[in-house]
C-alpha cells in the first residue's frame, strides 16, 4: 500500500479535563496518515481518481470543532472514525499533538498516535 501523509494541520477546540480548561479553545496539530492504492491516480493525473486530502483536512477541522473533548485520546478516535467513514482508505494513522498544554513545567507538547483499519 501507498500513504498519503497529511502534515501538521492546525486546528482548535475545547479540549481539557476541566471545564475552566475547556472554556478556552486550545491549538492541536494534526498529522493524518492514509494507506492508499496511488497507481491508478498516478495514471490518470485526475482528482477524480484520487483521495482528496483537502477534504480530508476539511473533515478534521470539522471533528475538531463538532463538540467539548475531555481527552485528545477521544478526539483523535472520532477523527480515526470519521476518516474511515467518509473516505476510500483501508487504515487510517491519527497524531494529535495539544501544543502548550502544561503551562509549569514548560510542556511544548503531549501527543496521541492510533492506527485504525477497517
Amino acid at each position: 500500500m501507498d500513504k498519503i501523509l497529511i502534515s501538521e494541520i492546525d486546528c482548535v477546540a475545547a479540549i481539557g479535563v476541566t471545564s475552566e480548561e475547556r472554556t478556552m479553545k486550545q491549538r492541536l496539530s494534526i498529522d493524518i496518515e492514509l494507506s492508499v492504492d496511488a497507481a491508478h491516480p498516478a495514471q490518470s493525473d485526475s482528482l477524480r481518481d484520487a483521495l482528496d486530502y483537502s477534504r480530508v483536512a476539511s473533515a478534521v477541522q470539522e471533528v475538531c470543532r463538532s463538540r467539548d473533548f475531555h481527552l485528545i485520546e477521544t478526539l483523535a478516535e472520532r477523527i480515526a472514525a470519521r476518516i474511515l467513514s467518509d473516505f476510500s482508505t483501508g487504515q487510517v494513522r491519527v497524531l494529535v499533538r495539544k501544543l502548550s498544554p502544561v503551562l509549569e513545567p514548560r510542556v511544548k507538547c503531549v501527543s496521541i498516535e492510533i492506527v485504525r483499519s477497517r
